[in-house]
């Protein structure tokens, strides 16, 4: 899931994957649009991925 950093709607990436018509460089350039406001923005590094999925793992209980 991705999350807009203007409205804070979660979409998948499909969904996001829509490029404005008028764009110069229709379907090239990668941006992500929010469906539900438009705002466009680059799309989020695989290592930053990582890090914030390691990151909000559940801590384990310590053994017995």
């Amino acid at each position: 899931m991705i999350e807009c950093g203007m409205c804070g709607h979660s979409f998948t990436k499909d969904e996001g994957a829509a490029c404005r018509s008028g764009c110069p460089v229709a379907g090239g350039c990668g941006m992500v649009t929010c469906p539900a406001c438009g705002f466009e923005f680059p799309p989020e590094s695989k290592l930053v991925t990582l890090i914030t999925n390691l990151l909000r793992r559940p801590a384990r209980e310590p053994a017995r």
